[in-house]
């Protein structure tokens, strides 16, 4: 590598992950360790339903949880389990 590149951010694994369910996986995995008392099942069908909307199945799946989380900040913790659902 020369002095005028620089290595590559690796503050997440490449954004694109071919498999749905491994994106499911490593997204509920990074929400899991960003807030380890929420209930791993409600996680994964959260994650499962935003990985069929493009906006967030193209970002990274670590990214994606953070910015949950981001967005919750100051804020009561995010509620999973209860949300209503929206009819689209």
């Amino acid at each position: 590598m020369g002095p005028d590149t620089q290595a590559p951010d690796s503050t997440f694994p490449p954004a694109h992950v071919p498999s749905t369910s491994a994106w499911v996986h490593r997204c509920a995995t990074r929400m899991l360790e960003l807030d380890p008392e929420l209930d791993p099942l409600a996680a994964m069908h959260t994650v499962d339903d935003m990985a069929r909307i493009t906006r967030w199945r193209t970002m990274p799946p670590e990214a994606v949880a953070e910015a949950i989380y981001a967005r919750g900040a100051g804020e009561d913790r995010l509620s999973f389990s209860s949300r209503p659902m929206r009819n689209i």
